[in-house]
């Protein structure tokens, strides 16, 4: 499908979309119930959707409950001909679950996670710090995570 997605999403979609966004679980019959319109019309729309604006579904656990209590944010400065080669490689370490590029003083922005602090030392001092093209980075612990989740279906 070509069109514009923007321009060919209505209310339907939409209605589908926060649906999903607060239960992925949800059955097309109840979705359908819940929206007001036909099973077949739910269908047809979320195989649309999923083609071209659903990038995947996921599980949101409880990090505390698996043992994961220190979450890092972190920012960095990189050797600017590294910067590529630095931000996969970051990308690549399962501790990391976020990592942008940004603008200002620091290249780059990760978020990470560790069972407690002397992993997270190690995971910055012999993973992060280790990486070919770090040049300088800052941590923050976080203290509380207040709100924290995928983005917002903004309407």
């Amino acid at each position: 499908m070509t069109e514009d997605v923007d321009s060919a999403m209505d209310e339907t979609d939409l209605a589908i979309l926060q649906a999903l966004v607060k239960n992925a679980r949800i059955t097309l019959s109840k979705m359908s119930e819940d929206i007001g319109v036909p099973d077949a019309t739910i269908s047809h729309r979320l195989k649309r959707l999923e083609r071209e604006v659903v990038k995947g579904y996921t599980v949101i656990f409880d990090p505390d409950k698996v043992g994961l209590e220190m979450t890092a944010i972190i920012i960095i400065q990189t050797e600017t001909e590294k910067h590529g080669a630095v931000k996969y490689a970051l990308s690549d370490l399962d501790e990391v679950s976020e990592v942008y590029s940004v603008s200002g003083e620091y290249d780059l922005l990760i978020k990470l996670w560790a069972h407690d602090m002397e992993e997270l030392n190690q995971l910055i001092d012999n993973k992060i710090r280790s990486i070919d093209g770090v040049d300088d980075l800052t941590e923050m612990i976080v203290m509380e995570r207040v709100k924290e989740g995928t983005a917002p279906l903004l309407v």
